[in-house]
């Protein structure tokens, strides 16, 4: 555009068009920004109808409630607002390609509302390392952005090795997004240093005036090991340190436990079984749990034959009329002994296979 040409009246309409425009990406109501202003209403509305002119008091007013500097507000040029606007706050996905009543961005917004903490949240998963046996610790942290466009997602997860005497952590930034229609969270993240990315579902519920407390979430990645090949497994987001790599402490079982891929029937291999028996014969909290989950599952442990297995069906442990902990406590610690995976790689083989299949037809 050439701006000696501009008329003042051109000029105020894009600087009328570009408030707007911020108004709306902020989430930020004309009922709002007058409350927030101190900007009677009425004066407001003129303003946005471009009935009266803006004044330099009512641009500070306004710049400070949608934190944006005057100058983003009253430059000539939009194409390098624009730019600098998108480059700041374009998150990872682009804004053309969601439907923003559906998909929530916006910080502000109540479905976010619990998410976002000053403080970041604990990350625990298996290790994609078959050979590996600690848990992977890391954390997530959400938070606003300055123009309130995008909710900005960091993880940083430790990778257990050590490179020079400094443990190797991998870093990752992205965006999480709420769909209201699928109640669901999708975190995208990704590590440009390793060309990585990765994205973590979890389900979503209205926090309101509470913090998150914890969720199991689901993560699809590509595996450390040599092959790199893509995996789907589970992580525990949680407010609460735990102590997933003390195997004296209880989280060890319990955060193990809830990680495996388990459906509603634990099937462990009998001899392992026994074993499992005889470590928590002792534990007064356990015995009760035991005892009854056996007798419910139809299971003596004393005739068990070692090659074979026994199957726990997960709804008769429920109904067990025992304390919510222990039979919590309980229920992982026979998930991690089950013979279930803790991931789920999609390998080599199955490629092959599933080639051979469709390629002769």
């Amino acid at each position: 555009m050439n701006y000696a040409h501009m008329s003042e009246k051109e000029y105020y309409d894009i600087v009328l068009k570009r408030l707007k425009e911020y108004m709306n990406k902020n989430g930020v109501k004309q009922l709002d920004l007058s409350r927030e202003s101190n900007i009677n209403q009425s004066t407001l509305s003129k303003i946005l109808n471009g009935e009266i002119k803006l004044t330099l008091q009512h641009i500070f007013r306004i710049c400070n409630v949608l934190q944006i500097d005057p100058e983003i507000l009253l430059s000539f040029d939009q194409e390098i607002i624009s730019d600098r606007f998108q480059k700041i706050n374009s998150g990872v996905i682009s804004k053309n390609y969601i439907n923003d009543q559906i998909f929530i961005r916006n910080p502000l917004h109540l479905a976010l509302k619990g998410y976002i903490t000053e403080k970041p949240f604990f990350l625990y998963l298996f290790s994609t390392i078959s050979s590996e046996h600690a848990l992977l610790e890391g954390t997530i942290k959400f938070e606003d952005t300055e123009y309130h466009n995008y909710c900005k997602a960091t993880m940083s997860i430790s990778t257990g090795l050590v490179a020079d005497g400094i443990q190797v952590v991998k870093d990752y930034c992205g965006e999480l997004i709420v769909s209201l229609t699928m109640g669901a969270c999708y975190c995208i993240l990704i590590n440009s240093d390793i060309g990585e990315i990765c994205s973590l579902n979890f389900k979503h519920s209205f926090l309101f005036n509470q913090k998150l407390i914890c969720r199991v979430a689901t993560v699809i990645s590509t595996s450390s090991g040599s092959n790199r090949l893509p995996i789907v497994q589970r992580a525990l987001i949680s407010k609460t340190e735990l102590h997933v790599n003390d195997e004296q402490h209880p989280d060890y079982e319990f955060v193990r436990g809830q990680l495996r891929l388990n459906d509603s029937e634990i099937i462990i291999k009998n001899d392992r079984l026994k074993r499992i028996h005889g470590h928590y014969a002792s534990d007064e909290q356990l015995k009760g749990f035991f005892k009854e989950s056996f007798d419910n599952n139809n299971i003596n442990v004393e005739n068990l034959d070692d090659a074979g297995y026994s199957v726990f069906d997960e709804n008769k442990i429920r109904a067990i009329n025992i304390p919510l902990d222990i039979k919590a406590r309980g229920i992982s610690i026979l998930r991690n002994g089950s013979i279930s995976p803790k991931y789920n790689k999609i390998s080599t083989k199955t490629e092959e296979f599933t080639f051979q299949y469709i390629n002769k037809k």
